[in-house]
């Protein structure tokens, strides 16, 4: 007993099926110049994806560190800084005595943290009185805090946190 051999009908042994070297060489070769192209758009995508959420933490943070300080009848200060390759934000009363636990976000990209259009850079602080009003300097009109990150020393989005005089916070795409 021999091995058999699938044949088609007219008895010719059936060709097999499947990709030339060539083939694979080009297809890899295609797939890797478009890898190419598209990485810098993922990574500029990355970083603005990032720069979103830290402003969106940032202002998170602001309003629930405005709740805090009306519940609980009592100024609050709220320190932000780029630490570490991370934003912390530290909230404490008037004792020096936290009354929020310290928030940490990952922003390895991060490089623009900006108070007040540039004037503090780097971090700040914002404070809430009892009744919910900002409390910080500026006194009046709106304090800002700029987000944003650099790709090959360009900068991407950017992103401002505005907090009123009222302790209202928003968030705006620049």
């Amino acid at each position: 007993m021999g091995v058999s051999k699938k044949t088609r009908r007219d008895g010719t042994l059936s060709r097999q099926a499947g990709f030339s070297l060539i083939e694979l060489l080009i297809a890899t070769a295609i797939i890797g110049i478009a890898a190419a192209i598209a990485m810098p758009n993922f990574t500029r995508m990355y970083i603005d994806y990032q720069a979103r959420v830290t402003a969106s933490e940032i202002t998170r943070h602001l309003v629930l560190a405005r709740t805090r300080a009306m519940t609980s009848n009592q100024t609050l200060a709220v320190q932000i800084v780029i630490l570490n390759g991370g934003v912390e934000m530290t909230t404490t009363n008037l004792a020096a005595a936290p009354a929020l636990q310290m928030n940490r976000i990952e922003a390895v990209h991060m490089t623009t943290l900006a108070f007040n259009n540039g004037g503090i850079p780097n971090g700040g602080v914002v404070q809430f009185n009892s009744y919910g009003m900002r409390a910080s300097v500026p006194g009046t009109g709106v304090q800002t805090i700029t987000v944003g990150g650099t790709l090959g020393g360009a900068p991407t989005t950017q992103y401002r946190v505005n907090i009123a005089p009222s302790g209202t916070s928003g968030l705006v795409r620049l």
